[in-house]
């Protein structure tokens, strides 16, 4: 009887270690390789940090079941992601980006809007290639709402404008708004008069056509009188 016992136990004991072993075993599987689509905010040994806080996490097993079950990380400019197995040790990334239309300084943050004026992110981070907007009066900004603006027609003209910035390859450090919603564009050392929503699209591409000129020059280019017919538009060097 006592060797029966010894014996259930030893066996007992021996399952216990395998299934030790085969927990530790599973623990232990990493995803080797993680393939992004549609990040350009972040590089992705960043993104990787950000979407695997923790080293566990890189577990597949792990990582199936939170993408099934829990809810998506909450991650600065990104809107929400998906994940796709690939193979076991292998994933597919395909991340939605937040649509930012421009920023506005507010008390020490930066606070990034989209084309419909809702504030989508508040940071201490300058991002690359989101153009200042200065002009706008509002008393106080609240995450996740429309700027609290006179005029929301506003958010469509800075739509439009980053729009034919990106088409013609003009990079400019702000934009800049009266009350007459009279409108001014900074590159640099040079300040572009463009005046009212009116031949926005020519002013534009008369402006890319002149940057060669402009190129070292401080001063302001006056094109607030735009007509179809005018060739030379006048420009006042800083004194």
């Amino acid at each position: 009887m006592m060797m029966k016992k010894k014996h259930k136990w030893g066996r007992a004991v021996i399952l216990l270690l395998v299934l030790i072993l085969f927990a530790a075993g599973l623990y232990s599987l990493r995803i080797t390789s993680v393939q992004y689509v549609g990040n350009t905010r972040y590089s992705e040994e960043e993104m990787s940090r950000l979407l695997f806080l923790e080293s566990y996490e890189q577990n597949p097993i792990y990582c199936f079941f939170a993408n099934q079950y829990k809810e998506k990380k909450q991650i600065p400019f990104i809107e929400t992601y998906e994940i796709e197995f690939l193979s076991w040790n292998q994933i597919k990334v395909t991340v939605y980006e937040k649509g930012i239309a421009g920023y506005v300084d507010y008390k020490g943050h930066y606070m990034y809007f989209d084309k419909d004026g809702i504030v989508v992110e508040s940071s201490q981070e300058l991002l690359d290639g989101v153009v200042k907007i200065e002009g706008l009066d509002f008393e106080h900004i609240v995450l996740h709402q429309v700027l609290p603006v006179e005029k929301e027609e506003v958010f469509n003209l800075i739509l439009s404008l980053t729009q034919m910035l990106t088409k013609y390859a003009i990079d400019v450090d702000k934009i800049s708004f009266d009350a007459g919603m009279n409108i001014w564009i900074y590159r640099k050392n040079v300040v572009v008069q463009m005046g009212k929503d009116i031949y926005l699209d020519e002013k534009m591409a008369k402006f890319k056509d002149m940057l060669p000129q402009l190129e070292g020059l401080a001063g302001t280019l006056y094109l607030d009188d735009y007509s179809e017919d005018r060739e030379e538009f006048r420009f006042k060097k800083e004194e």
